[in-house]
């Protein structure tokens, strides 16, 4: 895998994020298309994701720099999970306009993900982080060896805890205690970053291909959707 500058491309997103949209400028690409909630929402998503990915990885970066490799590795761990999210909608809406995934069932994967929440009772569920490294495995193999490699380290198992913190001399039956991470750990996080750094630019520019083609899918398929939405309507008088 050919080394990227972290620092430098970590500036260039923190420049180009998009600071706000809105419907005028969504009705001037396709009115048919965009009266749907759906499109909006995705938009929504995938600028939050990339806000917050982000966000995220700049300081896990900071905090390798400064040889705090744990706390660099837990948010690594948080930004890839955030891509994942990314690759899972990425992936549910080309099985859309695959006919794969009924629209309705679309719709209301983008509401769990956009609104997703354990401990508030009127919101939906969100969906299972598994369930989103999983889902980008088939497209991205080792990605779920990556993230449990990251679990193991972040989680106070032996790799955590012990492997991290402790030295034994098994000679002189004496455990030494410390902070010994950067010296087990501290050459990972730069190569962790740097596959969150392309999956996110592979998947962000894929977002824009399957957008534009659900947006040509929408245009067909306005009149049986319409249909359908007033199907339900009437049923739920």
């Amino acid at each position: 895998m050919q080394k990227i500058n972290i620092a430098k491309v970590l500036e260039f997103y923190k420049g180009s994020l998009v600071k706000k949209i809105d419907l005028s400028s969504l009705y001037s690409r396709s009115k048919i298309a965009h009266k749907w909630k759906l499109t909006y929402r995705l938009i929504v998503l995938r600028e939050a994701i990339s806000w917050r990915f982000v966000d995220i990885l700049s300081q896990a970066y900071s905090n390798g720099m400064h040889d705090m490799t744990i706390g660099s590795l837990i948010l690594t761990r948080a930004a890839l999970e955030t891509v994942c999210l990314l690759i899972y909608m990425n992936n549910k809406m080309q099985l859309v306009i695959d006919g794969k995934m009924s629209f309705d069932d679309f719709e209301r994967i983008t509401i769990r993900l956009l609104l997703g929440v354990k401990n508030i009772d009127k919101l939906p569920e969100p969906v299972n982080i598994m369930k989103l490294i999983e889902d980008s495995e088939s497209k991205y193999p080792g990605i779920k060896k990556t993230y449990d490699d990251l679990c193991e380290i972040v989680h106070p198992n032996y790799r955590g805890l012990c492997y991290g913190y402790t030295k034994t001399n098994q000679q002189e039956y004496e455990t030494e205690f410390g902070i010994f991470c950067e010296e087990k750990f501290g050459n990972q996080y730069e190569s962790m970053i740097e596959k969150c750094l392309k999956t996110f630019e592979e998947e962000y520019n894929d977002w824009k291909k399957h957008f534009e083609q659900l947006e040509k899918w929408l245009e067909k398929n306005d009149s049986k959707l319409e249909r359908q939405r007033n199907k339900k309507l009437k049923k739920n008088v």
